[in-house]
């Protein structure tokens, strides 16, 4: 099988880019959509997305495959948080940043999450997703089947 090239702008980019953007958009032309104290629900909604996103970092760890994106997979994880989601990692950034957003209480700072969705949604799971089933066929098409691409 060839592989494809990895790509240059990888989630974690995306995800850097749209926070630094997000906490300058807050200062720069705040958009007040959440006040105090109801934007520390942020603070929940950022704890849970890194829980999820080193729950699923520790599976990947335990199985000895690789966490980056475009990397070659030497694994099926299907334990621990992949047995709710097919894609725990980007669901806790999104959640992180979702997190971020209802803290800073903007009403531009929910594209972070959006885009990082969209951004990942588009350029990476399907790819992700078809080197997984040429490597691991019916087991992942299984998994596949049984468990949501998000949740």
């Amino acid at each position: 099988m060839e592989e494809t090239p990895h790509p240059k702008i990888l989630p974690p980019h995306v995800a850097m880019a749209s926070l630094i953007v997000i906490i300058a958009l807050h200062y720069l032309f705040p958009t007040p959509l959440i006040s105090e104290p109801f934007n520390l629900l942020g603070i929940l909604f950022f704890g849970a997305g890194l829980l999820i996103l080193f729950w699923s970092f520790g599976w990947f760890k335990k199985k000895d495959t690789p966490i980056l994106p475009g990397q070659k997979p030497s694994a099926l994880v299907i334990e621990g948080p992949y047995k709710f989601t097919r894609n725990p990692m980007y669901l806790g950034v999104a959640t992180a940043l979702l997190g971020i957003a209802i803290y800073l209480g903007d009403a531009l700072a929910f594209l972070a999450p959006i885009v990082l969705f969209a951004f990942v949604s588009i350029k990476f799971i399907p790819r992700e997703e078809k080197l997984m089933e040429s490597l691991f066929g019916k087991k992942y098409l299984d998994y596949k089947k049984k468990v949501r691409r998000w949740v």
